[in-house]
């Protein structure tokens, strides 16, 4: 988990740039997105390594949480747009690789924000899985 989670922070960060697409967003998801996925895959990770099962395992659940929590932040990276300080500077991978348009620039957004809100559903049904999975702590008499 925690190599696949460091990778993604850093290509959600900046995995843009592989297609030629960076801009403002990288400065601006370096002070808000990239320690907001650090501290929630953190404790995601916490959370799995200390399940009480043996051999330390996620569930089936939980892998399939794990795994598209972790597919939608790789398109989440592969399809956000930029933008810069120069004109027509907004830019995607679909800008890049048909053409730019407007229409493709919408589409960008559009899937941005979509794959934005699946990641953080899928990491909300993770964590939920991950935290109702553990045993009740026992009572102080």
């Amino acid at each position: 988990m925690i190599p696949v989670n460091l990778v993604l922070v850093v290509w959600v960060w900046m995995g843009r740039i592989v297609f030629g697409v960076g801009g403002w967003f990288l400065f601006i998801f370096m002070i808000s997105l990239v320690p907001l996925l650090l501290l929630a895959l953190s404790v995601t990770t916490v959370l799995a390594f200390t399940q009480h099962t043996r051999p330390r395992a996620l569930t089936t659940l939980q892998a399939w949480a794990q795994l598209f929590t972790w597919l939608t932040l790789f398109l989440f990276g592969a399809f956000c747009p930029d933008f810069g300080d120069a004109p027509d500077s907004e830019i995607s991978l679909l800008t890049q690789v048909f053409g730019w348009s407007q229409d493709l620039l919408d589409l960008s957004y559009s899937l941005m924000v979509g794959l934005g809100a699946a990641a953080t559903v899928a990491y909300l049904v993770l964590l939920g899985l991950l935290v109702f999975a553990r045993p009740p702590a026992p009572a102080l008499t």
